[in-house]
């Protein structure tokens, strides 16, 4: 498996549509090398609405652009 197939476990905290945002408490995401936190990741409509606040997810993020964006959620 490539490091970018890692998957990351995470419970979405917020969501808000408007501006694509999801807040997520994840562990360690190791394509990023970023420690667990909560922090706030783009995302687009279709995998927004794919998620609920308070739903556990696996999901994959990237720097697009200089910022943090959801790539894959499962």
């Amino acid at each position: 498996t490539t490091e970018a197939e890692i998957f990351t476990h995470g419970k979405v905290k917020k969501i808000d549509k408007k501006t694509g945002e999801v807040t997520i408490s994840h562990g360690l995401v190791v394509n990023l090398d970023m420690p667990g936190m909560t922090m706030v990741f783009k995302a687009d409509e279709a995998m927004i609405d794919k998620m609920s606040e308070g739903d556990t997810i696996e999901f994959i993020a990237s720097d697009v652009d200089g910022e943090l964006t959801l790539t894959d959620v499962k």
